[in-house]
């Protein structure tokens, strides 16, 4: 499974992940040319790039999603991590690195969240 994490999550996430061998990627740092960009181009281009999105933008994400799967749209997928179990603070990296790495773990194939919506703990 191939990830980008949202641009309000660390990109020291990705660089951690990726150290474990994880093909991630962080909207800071490494992908310049997507910031700014709207929700529905990303969560687009990312299922051309069959990356699926981390994010704790649940509200508008959650939206996309279902406006996706009425339209006929696909997407590669969302992982949703809310901000009372899944703090975005420097103390909290490896417990998100831990919980994205069982997440691939778990769903090991590429397309194992196409469409999907999954929620870290």
């Amino acid at each position: 499974m191939r990830l980008l994490l949202d641009e309000t999550i660390s990109p020291r996430i990705a660089r951690e992940l990726r150290d474990r061998g994880h093909d991630v990627q962080a909207v800071k740092r490494a992908r310049p040319d997507l910031t700014g960009r709207g929700d529905r181009e990303i969560v687009r281009r990312m299922a051309a790039e069959r990356r699926v999105i981390v994010t704790n933008d649940i509200a508008d994400f959650q939206a996309i999603h279902d406006q996706f799967l009425a339209a006929g749209e696909e997407h590669q997928g969302m992982v949703f991590a809310f901000d009372a179990t899944m703090p975005r603070s420097r103390d909290a990296v490896e417990q998100w690195v831990q919980a994205i790495s069982r997440l691939i773990a778990e769903h090991p194939g590429e397309d194992a969240l196409r469409n999907r919506v999954h929620h870290l703990p």
